[in-house]
């Protein structure tokens, strides 16, 4: 029962720390930006939320996401010092936070903790506060997911992660990097500070303090996650990933605290964690080339061997051909259902989601295939012309 009280307690701080996370890896990883803002925002989050509960009597949801507006005011705020004023990123999130500590005491009207004692976001389940905190997590987790999917699929979204990947070439496309820059900024922010909103209610208590180290929780949830699950090609999996990252954290940190170890340790330990994280690649590369050299050994060395591994290589690029052929099918036949005869009769919505899932198809088999995808596509573009000419004609015949 303890192993299992410690594993759903583990999950359910992962899972709101997660939507730190998600504001950390919007600008960690998507606008190259190392926000320092983080640990005020986060302690703002928490304080405001508390003194709203205690002192206005407000509900626990909609103090969690009132504290929104308030974390996306801090990254305007960094935004405005680095763009408008030209501080470097991270001294303008420093500045930030300088001014968030004061801030945040002010919240609490001098005090340096605020107690969280009417409920919390989970308390509508009406169940056991463990498992109605993982429910509520899940809830949320799954929602955040598909609205920042869903917005940095839309071309606002898309810009922002064009002025992440690189800054001068979206300048040159007309992109005003600086406003998508601030914009990131403020929806990081404003996840940063709803986590710490969430967790203070989860706490019970707030303190001017709670984001301290939030920064390093949020970059480790990231650097797990993506080492564990490898998703270059899907940002949903990416999103997902990180929230899955999160939660392995905070496993792991349930489970040092119920081994007895100081909870001082976890700082020692999250540094090693993210150390392994960031070398699991070199780690798997390196294997990956001792892999190669003994194939290579055993061919030469063993005749049975080799007559195996030659099955084995042509079954391999059998189904990568098969993947590469239905791939292709795929592309063509939302080619046609956007382009073709069928096309014309879809309605706004219909049409948009074809053509977004369309290019989320050519990007994938483009990034599989390279320069051959090009050709491919041409082709594609091609048969679709023609169908749709030899329709044309076909229905003018008709008429006649």
């Amino acid at each position: 029962m303890v192993f299992v009280n410690t594993l759903v307690s583990g999950v359910d701080q992962g899972l709101l720390y997660a939507v730190l996370a998600l504001g950390v890896y919007i600008t960690y990883r998507l606008l190259d930006f190392a926000d320092l803002t983080c640990e005020g925002s986060f302690s703002m989050g928490a304080m405001l939320s508390a003194v709203l509960i205690a002192n206005n009597g407000a509900h626990p949801i909609v103090a969690a996401f009132t504290v929104i507006f308030a974390g996306a005011a801090a990254g305007l705020v960094t935004g405005i010092l680095n763009t408008k004023f030209k501080i470097p990123p991270i001294l303008s999130g420093i500045l930030t936070l300088t001014m968030l500590t004061t801030i945040n005491i002010l919240i609490g009207a001098g005090r340096a903790s605020v107690p969280v004692v009417d409920g919390n976001f989970a308390s509508w389940l009406q169940l056991p506060t463990m498992y109605a905190v993982l429910i509520s997590g899940i809830l949320i987790g799954a929602i955040l997911i598909g609205v920042l999917y869903w917005f940095f699929g839309t071309e606002l979204g898309a810009s922002i992660r064009a002025t992440g990947a690189n800054e001068k070439m979206a300048r040159a496309q007309g992109i005003n990097t600086s406003a998508k820059k601030i914009i990131a900024l403020m929806i990081s922010n404003a996840l940063i500070a709803l986590s710490g909103a969430l967790v203070s209610q989860y706490m019970g208590t707030a303190t001017v303090t709670l984001g301290t180290g939030s920064i390093v929780i949020g970059l480790a949830a990231v650097i797990i996650g993506e080492t564990l699950i490898p998703s270059k090609r899907s940002f949903a999996i990416s999103l997902l990933s990180v929230i899955i990252g999160s939660i392995i954290y905070y496993i792991i940190y349930q489970f040092v605290i119920l081994a007895g170890l100081p909870s001082d340790y976890i700082k020692l330990i999250t540094a090693i964690i993210i150390v392994f994280a960031l070398c699991l690649p070199m780690i798997k590369t390196f294997f990956i080339k001792v892999g190669k050299k003994a194939d290579t050994y055993f061919r030469g060395k063993y005749p049975k061997y080799n007559a195996y591994a030659i099955k084995r290589d042509e079954k391999a690029a059998a189904r990568k051909e098969e993947k590469k052929q239905k791939a292709i099918a795929d592309i063509k036949a939302l080619q046609f259902a956007v382009h073709g005869e069928d096309g014309q009769t879809l309605t706004p919505f219909k049409r948009a989601m074809l053509e977004r899932k369309l290019a989320r198809k050519k990007e994938k088999f483009e990034l599989k295939e390279g320069v051959k995808a090009l050709a491919v596509f041409d082709v594609i573009d091609r048969e679709t012309e023609e169908a749709e000419t030899s329709k044309q004609g076909e229905g003018g015949q008709d008429n006649a």
